[in-house]
C-alpha cells in the first residue's frame, strides 16, 4: 500500500471549528503552541521515545489526558483537527503540566505519511463518526487501506482499541478488521467487548451514550 496515494486529495468531513472560543480557550492555544506538532517536529518524536500511543479524535481530552497522567514512561500524541477539542485539550495539559504529549491539530490521515513503520505501541480511537447512512459509509475512518496504513506504522504486537455505540459500526469494524490476516481480535468471552478496558477512561461521549441507553461495545486488535 502506498500510503503517499492513500492521503493525496484528502477531503475532510465534519466540523473544524464551533463555537467561539473563550478567552481560556484562546489562552490556551496561545500559550501551548510548544505541544502542537509540526512536520519537522515528527522526526525527533519518534527518534526519542520507545512507547507511543496514538489517540485518534480525543474529543474534550478525559482518556488522553488521564493516561498521559498515570503513564509518564509512555508518550502520547493525540490528533483531532477540531480546534475546541484542541484549546480544551490543550488547556488540561498545561493545567497538569504535562510532558508526555502532544497534539496533532489535524486529520490523522496527514500525520500518518511521516510516522516510520512499527513505531506505534497502541492506537486509541473512541467513539468515530459511525456515519450511518449507506451513501456516506467512504467517509467512515476505518477502511481497507487505513488498516493496511496502521499496520505498517504498528509494532508488532501493539494494538488498536476501536469503542462505538452505534450497532453499524460496530459490525463494519468486526467485517474489517476480521478480513485482515495481520490483526487478531483479542476476545476471549463476551466481556472482554461489553466492558471498558482498564486502561481506558470514562468519557463525557460513552457517559451520555450510557444514559440513553446505547450499549458501547470495545474491540482490541492485536497486530501479529
Amino acid at each position: 500500500m502506498n500510503i503517499n496515494n492513500f492521503t493525496e486529495n484528502l477531503q475532510f468531513y465534519g466540523r473544524r471549528k464551533g463555537r467561539k472560543l473563550s478567552n481560556s480557550g484562546q489562552s490556551a492555544i496561545r500559550d501551548g503552541k510548544d505541544y502542537l506538532i509540526k512536520e519537522e517536529d515528527i522526526p525527533n518524536i519518534f527518534l526519542n521515545q520507545k512507547y507511543i500511543v496514538l489517540e485518534i479524535g480525543f474529543g474534550d481530552g478525559e482518556n488522553l489526558i488521564n493516561s498521559a497522567k498515570i503513564n509518564p514512561n509512555f508518550f502520547y500524541i493525540g490528533a483531532d483537527p477540531f480546534l475546541n477539542a484542541i484549546a480544551k485539550c490543550l488547556g488540561k495539559i498545561l493545567q497538569y503540566k504535562l510532558k508526555n504529549i502532544a497534539i496533532w491539530p489535524d486529520d490523522v490521515r496527514k500525520i500518518l505519511k511521516f510516522i516510520p513503520n512499527n513505531s506505534i505501541s497502541e492506537i486509541k480511537l473512541l467513539f468515530p463518526d459511525p456515519w450511518p447512512k449507506k451513501k456516506h459509509k467512504n467517509r467512515r475512518l476505518i477502511q481497507n487501506e487505513f488498516i493496511k496504513i496502521i499496520n505498517s506504522v504498528m509494532k508488532y504486537n501493539g494494538t488498536i482499541t476501536i469503542a462505538t455505540d452505534h450497532d453499524l459500526l460496530k459490525k463494519w469494524v468486526l467485517e474489517k478488521f476480521q478480513s485482515h490476516i495481520d490483526f487478531e481480535w483479542v476476545v476471549e468471552t463476551s466481556k472482554d467487548w461489553r466492558l471498558r478496558p482498564n486502561d481506558c477512561f470514562q468519557t463525557k461521549y460513552e457517559l451520555k451514550s450510557i444514559n440513553q441507553q446505547r450499549k458501547p461495545s470495545w474491540f482490541i486488535f492485536k497486530k501479529q
